[in-house]
């Protein structure tokens, strides 16, 4: 074979060979840019589910923010409208007929003085009244006025360190745990 042939036999197989290492070359950058594709695709979805979950997460946090502060501002309308509720009776109380008023004043006292007895054996107790109920007021012994006795009396020891309170605030607060429920029902036909 002469020496022209075998070059170009050579030549050819060389061709041959480099079509053959570029198509693998192509078919290989193709596998890789499929593969590079399907870990991006992956991870954009990993990513996506990650964020997906954490807005969910926010939101839910969120909202739950949102109800906790509205259950928050309504339970303080609530209770503000239950104090009014409580505040216009103690009105009403002190707006009584002269008679009716004098009448539950007394009974106030009646009732304190019996407590009085029970606890504190033998000793007078000071009594105090607002200075309007004076008048009103039949009992014995040392009664005082007091601006700040709205509605009722007030029984102190001498000394001042035991003190009995009847008055109709007095009253409401200590019945307040049952009247606020009771209240709520009748005004928002739900308990708190």
């Amino acid at each position: 074979m002469p020496d022209d042939q075998l070059m170009e036999a050579l030549e050819e197989d060389a061709r041959a060979q480099a079509g053959r290492i570029l198509e693998e070359a192509r078919e290989a950058a193709a596998a890789s840019l499929q593969k590079a594709r399907e870990e991006a695709e992956r991870e954009r979805e990993e990513r996506l589910f990650e964020l997906t979950g954490r807005l969910k997460q926010e939101r839910a946090a969120r909202l739950n923010a949102a109800r906790t502060k509205a259950s928050g501002l309504k339970l303080g309308v609530r209770l503000e409208l239950v104090g009014r509720a409580l505040d216009e009776a103690v009105k009403r109380l002190t707006s009584l007929p002269e008679q009716e008023y004098s009448r539950l004043l007394n009974g106030f006292y009646d009732e304190l003085l019996s407590a009085w007895e029970k606890g504190l054996h033998g000793e007078a107790p000071v009594v105090y009244v607002n200075p309007a109920d004076i008048g009103r007021l039949s009992a014995e012994g040392n009664v005082l006025p007091d601006e700040k006795v709205k509605a009722g009396v007030v029984f102190t020891s001498g000394d001042g360190r035991v003190r009995f309170e009847n008055t109709v605030e007095a009253r409401l607060e200590r019945g307040r745990k049952k009247m606020v429920p009771a209240l709520n029902e009748m005004l928002f036909n739900e308990v708190m």
